[in-house]
């Protein structure tokens, strides 16, 4: 009897299975036990939904120092329909690549354009931004269309919490289809890391010292059993960039 262990890292965020698989030598009743539990496990660490795709992808290229940015709109620059927002929206991430290429510095990012409702919401984007230290009067400078508002990433409980935030409106609206990406990433972003090793059956996934337990699922139905861990990597000395965020107050 074996088992398989499989391991998304995205920065210092882990997501991690451990899970009985069949047998070739194992009878009907055996191996019907061991792939429900194989297939409970697989399910435990699927990406399947965009928040959950998101939360790797945020994980695995901005930390606690970098930013959260909400661009608004006052009433004399109401974009008339999303498109014209998103065409907006881009021109002025081209200004801000340009002027950081300017100094020297990479510009990553995600966003997201929201209207908060099928009717009348106003419309508004939300963009995760690599923070660079002078970040405040070069968004503001180049938003002339209404109100910026920054904040750092370590004011979040994690990033479930932030990635659940961002994509929130799809599921209120009912838009939102299983496995859609909701979000609109920068080119070059690192992609979680994903390995699989099979290993005997008395070995099971172990938790490194120091890091920090997000979740955990586990069953056992007598054949096959399967542990599911997702948890924070301790930060390393001198690593401003993986701090674990503080609680923040929940959104409306």
């Amino acid at each position: 009897m074996s088992k398989r262990i499989k391991t998304i890292t995205a920065g210092r965020l882990v997501s991690a299975v451990c899970y009985t698989v069949a047998g070739p030598r194992d009878g009907e009743q055996e191996r019907s036990c061991k792939r429900e539990m194989s297939s409970a496990g697989q399910d435990s660490i699927n990406l399947r939904r965009s928040w959950q795709k998101l939360e790797m992808t945020l994980a695995a290229n901005f930390g606690g120092q970098d930013l959260h940015v909400v661009h608004t709109y006052d009433d004399a620059h109401i974009p008339i329909h999303k498109d014209a927002a998103l065409k907006q929206y881009r021109k002025m991430l081209k200004l801000l690549r340009g002027a950081r290429k300017m100094a020297g510095q990479k510009t990553r990012y995600i966003y997201v354009t929201e209207q908060l409702s099928s009717e009348g919401g106003r419309l508004h984007h939300h963009m995760v931004l690599n923070g660079t230290g002078r970040d405040v009067e070069v968004l503001r400078s180049l938003w002339p269309y209404g109100q910026v508002e920054v904040e750092r990433l370590d004011v979040w409980e994690g990033y479930e919490a932030l990635a659940r935030y961002l994509t929130k409106e799809p599921r209120e609206v009912g838009k939102c289809r299983v496995g859609e990406r909701t979000w609109t990433p920068s080119i070059g972003l690192l992609k979680p890391k994903t390995e699989t090793e099979t290993v005997k059956d008395n070995v099971t996934i172990t938790l490194p010292p120091g890091a920090f337990v997000l979740s955990r699922k586990a069953d056992n139905n007598g054949w096959g059993e399967y542990l599911y861990l997702k948890y924070l990597l301790p930060e390393k000395k001198g690593d401003k960039k993986g701090r674990r965020p503080p609680a923040k107050r929940k959104p409306a």
